[in-house]
């Protein structure tokens, strides 16, 4: 008899053209070997994405994510990760497939955690694309919010067992990524996750637990301080006008009576002068809820903490960030979180250490926190005996490259200092800040004087107007 040869027992070989068209199969061990096959190929190669987006790949793939094989449904998702990543493309091709509602409806059934780990990191992969962040948002949030960072966060913990069985470092991991991709793409989303029932406090409850646990280099630490930095950005513009309103009235009713001077007049006057130069802190809520998180005191002992413990560049960037956002207006509860960071948490001793250890990103974004600061005169003497050696010294010489904003932001501190006490600009001297100030005065760009030297011009003016001081200058800059 004629033997058979081995070519006729040989399986036809894989292709990434026959395991797209095998997707439409119902075999289970066919879907999952050449999903399989795709997410291997797509891991080794761009080449390979590139097929998976011609051979129309990305749809069924997407369909497969609604089948009932629990495995089918875990490979395929791992396929879509790698198909996705870094392609726009086939970013944009899960888009037009309406591909983030099938995906988000998976993770919100599928328990499996390995399933949900690829599903999270599918969707941090399609929001690193700026033309999907609008789209991905709207409908992702509260999902990722109580699918994911509820139950793996903590927050919860003890009130529901069955959903304590999903939580899972990696999908949070994955999850924090996407929504730090999300935060930062506008006004409209940014207030759609400050309204998110839990966001914002899961958020906050897990860095505080890595905080207590000194695992604050933790990188979903960074991405939790990354997001929070994010929707503190104009946090003064955008917040909800109930919010400052029931400020200002709790602040009215700490103000002191003015009726009420007893029969020492010039005594109780001076009472109510000291009082009234006494700004009122934050108030201590101990429990805050949502978007009151991003201003509370727990949260700035939280960021200082961040800053005082953490090695991690972005988280440091990210803490620092947060407190210059949330300082950064003009109105009554701005000032009282400034007032709150410098004299209830004593934060310039952990800014002062960024100023001298720090990388320069995030230096840069320390003197923004400083110069927003430096606008209330009752905290200058904290900020001269803190941080002025730090701040003369960061003022660029004639061998130093300092970006003109960053000059421009030192010498509005100076500047606010300076118009306050001759005993600031006394200071700002004897830490040979002004040549420094000089050189900066004279430098120009091709269109004039730059900005720094407009700024350092100013702070020249404002230091002349101390008469007292007329002979101490001229001997210094001789």
């Amino acid at each position: 008899f004629k033997s058979l040869g081995k070519s006729e027992n040989k399986p036809p070989e894989m292709t990434l053209e026959r395991a797209v068209n095998l997707l439409t199969q119902d075999n289970e061990e066919t879907l999952i070997c050449a999903a399989s096959f795709i997410q291997n190929q797509c891991f080794q190669s761009a080449n390979a994405k590139k097929m998976v987006y011609y051979l129309r790949g990305i749809g069924k793939l997407l369909k497969l994510l609604d089948n009932d094989s629990e495995e089918v449904q875990r490979v395929t998702a791992g396929a879509l990760r790698n198909v996705v990543y870094q392609s726009n493309e086939n970013k944009m091709e899960v888009k037009d497939n309406e591909g983030s509602a099938v995906i988000l409806q998976t993770l919100k059934s599928s328990r499996d955690i390995e399933t949900r780990r690829q599903l999270t990191g599918v969707l941090w992969n399609l929001s690193s694309n700026d033309m999907l962040k609008n789209h991905l948002a709207r409908n992702s949030i509260s999902i990722l919010t109580h699918s994911v960072l509820v139950p793996s966060s903590g927050i919860s913990e003890g009130e529901n067992p069955k959903d304590e069985l999903l939580a899972d470092a990696d999908t949070f991991h994955n999850v924090t990524g996407c929504l730090r991709n999300l935060s930062s793409a506008g006004p409209d989303i940014r207030r759609a996750m400050r309204e998110c029932d839990n966001l914002i406090d899961s958020l906050v409850y897990y860095i505080r637990g890595t905080v207590a646990n000194y695992q604050t280099d933790d990188k979903s630490t960074e991405n939790c301080a990354c997001i929070l930095h994010n929707l503190s950005y104009q946090i003064e513009s955008e917040l909800p006008q109930h919010y400052t309103q029931d400020f200002r009235e709790s602040r009215q009713n700490l103000a002191p009576d003015p009726k009420a001077l007893g029969c020492f007049a010039y005594r109780s006057a001076k009472i109510t002068e000291h009082l009234e130069r006494q700004r009122p802190l934050l108030e201590e809520k101990a429990n805050p809820h949502g978007i009151e998180w991003l201003w509370s005191p727990i949260t700035i002992r939280m960021y200082l903490s961040l800053v005082a413990c953490s090695v991690r560049h972005y988280t440091q960037e990210a803490a620092v960030g947060a407190l210059q956002n949330i300082t950064a207006g003009n109105q009554e509860m701005t000032e009282a979180i400034a007032f709150t960071i410098v004299q209830r948490e004593n934060g310039l001793q952990h800014i002062k250490k960024i100023l001298e250890e720090g990388e320069s990103d995030v230096k840069r974004t320390a003197i923004s926190l400083i110069r927003n600061l430096s606008r209330y005169q009752e905290l200058h003497p904290a900020i001269v005996n803190k941080v002025l050696p730090e701040v003369v010294a960061m003022l660029p010489s004639d061998d130093t490259d300092l970006p003109s904003e960053v000059t421009t932001s030192l010498c509005q501190i100076l500047i606010n200092l300076s118009q306050s006490d001759m005993k600031n600009v006394k200071a700002i001297v004897n830490q040979g800040g002004l040549w420094r100030i000089i050189n900066i005065s004279n430098t120009d760009n091709s269109y004039g004087p730059s900005r720094a030297a407009q700024a350092a011009c100013v702070l020249l003016q404002v230091i002349w107007k101390h008469t007292d001081l007329h002979g101490a200058l001229k001997r210094v800059s001789i």
